[in-house]
């Protein structure tokens, strides 16, 4: 059974449940001595439940306290990384971040392309394939989403047909299922059912999410066009085409392909050093995937999380350089993090038994410009936390996001992410998350190259660290 469902002796184990947003949870006062900061917050309208059913990693318009703390007893890491590295993390970023790959939404052309360079990358770094995979790959069973385009006309009393702009006038989520139909506008149940409406969500947000729904916003921000978990379709106009649909005899036309396979295949791109310890690993993962394109809408994903997979490659090439290393080191890049996190878990399980233990940092949203970075885990995985933050002179936050970091929680396992508190508590950052504007221009690249340098000179001195056992109640 997973750590992550269990009580600790005396300690409140705080656990996102992958079907809300993972930002909701508060932090929690920590048993080790440390000095608080300053508690930020930032508000907005939350979206509703079944709305983050159906995108449980976005982070916009949460409010959030997050309390962060200074490791105590703990000395940064001494080892010194010497010499150069070929390649930066601005490199990586900005190609993962090209239009090529299409906002790489999970199993997508563009996502399966991208999965084909970070293949690449691997081996060029000096990376051997994972015993057994017989791959730089690890497929695995998922819903994959294919970019496909849309139309949608206004319609007129009269039947004049008006053609909406997709990335001007609207936008769409991917569907589970072929549109084409006529539709009026309404809340009405009857109407829905027989086919003859589209739920207002704007109006009646209730079981908006189980609905082909319709509501407004800034098209020209884009939409989180994956739909990892198929609910119906989310339709966003302007504000001057709903008002138009609320005329009395307007109607919208819908052209939507059906763009998820729910029973289709994607790939984790994985690697690994062999150390001297075989019987221990540390697993450096990060999510390559991202939110997707809606027509000339492209959502680059630069922070969330080129940024991420950047430092994982630029990690992998200091480490691929050094004399030795004191465990096995497993580099994994994950696929559809936003699908519940199934390519950690198909990881997680692949490698569960080929180590007594594991030791898991997630590399999540880093490098904003001017913005810190911290150590998000539970008391769980408090050695494991205190050991990487005072490793790293940074701080920790008492607390799970419970993103792909969470698949690796069994008994021999503990995992935390390295992540960056403003992406919950600074509207200005999580604002970006799927959207156009989250582009490579937001990140500091020095930073994100200083962490690398830094994590691998944590993974040498003190990557054969034992892991801790908690005493655990069922």
């Amino acid at each position: 059974m997973r750590k992550r469902w269990r009580f600790l002796v005396g300690l409140s184990l705080v656990f996102s449940v992958l079907s809300v947003a993972a930002c909701q949870n508060k932090g929690q006062t920590s048993s080790e001595e440390a000095a608080p900061v300053e508690e930020r917050a930032a508000s907005g309208k939350a979206d509703t439940e079944k709305e983050k059913n159906s995108n449980p990693k976005t982070y916009k318009n949460v409010k959030k306290e997050t309390q962060l703390f200074w490791a105590t007893g703990v000395e940064p890491v001494q080892y010194q990384m010497n010499g150069t590295v070929e390649g930066t993390t601005e490199t990586y970023v900005r190609e993962l971040t090209d239009p090529k790959y299409q906002g790489r939404s999970g199993g997508s052309e563009g996502n399966r392309a991208a999965a084909d360079w970070l293949a690449e990358q691997f081996q060029m770094t000096g990376l051997q394939q994972l015993p057994g995979l017989g791959s730089w790959k690890q497929s695995y069973e998922t819903a994959v989403t294919s970019i496909l385009s849309g139309e949608a006309f206004l319609i007129a009393p009269d039947g004049t047909e008006k053609e909406l702009k997709l990335g001007e006038d609207w936008a769409f989520q991917a569907s589970p299922e072929q549109v084409d139909k006529t539709l009026s506008l309404s809340t009405d149940h009857t109407l829905y059912e027989e086919g003859k409406a589209i739920w207002d969500a704007k109006a009646e947000p209730k079981d908006g999410s189980e609905k082909l729904c319709l509501t407004t916003g800034e098209v020209s921000e884009g939409i989180l066009y994956t739909n990892a978990l198929g609910v119906p379709s989310r339709i966003t106009v302007t504000d001057a085409v709903y008002e138009q649909l609320k005329q009395e005899g307007y109607q919208i036309y819908l052209r939507l392909p059906d763009g998820i396979e729910e029973q289709g295949t994607a790939d984790n791109v994985v690697g690994y050093l062999p150390g001297k310890d075989h019987t221990k690993a540390v697993v450096l993962g990060a999510n390559f995937d991202g939110a997707g394109q809606c027509g000339p809408l492209l959502m680059p994903g630069a922070y969330n999380n080129a940024s991420g997979v950047a430092t994982l490659l630029q990690t992998a090439r200091w480490l691929a350089a050094s004399d030795e290393l004191p465990c096995d080191v497993v580099f994994a890049a994950f696929n559809t993090e936003d699908n519940r996190e199934k390519g950690s878990s198909a990881l997680s399980e692949y490698i569960e038994k080929q180590y007594t233990q594991i030791r898991m940092v997630n590399l999540k949203c880093l490098g904003w410009k001017g913005q810190p970075l911290t150590v998000y885990g539970a008391d769980s995985e408090a050695d494991l936390r205190k050991s990487l933050a005072g490793g790293l002179g940074i701080q920790y936050a008492d607390m799970d996001v419970g993103g792909d970091e969470a698949a690796f929680r069994e008994e021999n396992m503990s995992s935390v992410v390295l992540f960056q508190d403003a992406c919950l508590n600074k509207q200005e950052v999580s604002a970006v998350l799927n959207s156009v504007h989250d582009v490579p221009e937001n990140l500091d690249f020095a930073m994100l190259d200083e962490t690398a340098k830094k994590l691998a000179a944590w993974i040498i001195e003190r990557g054969d660290e034992p892991l801790v056992s908690y005493v655990v109640y069922w």
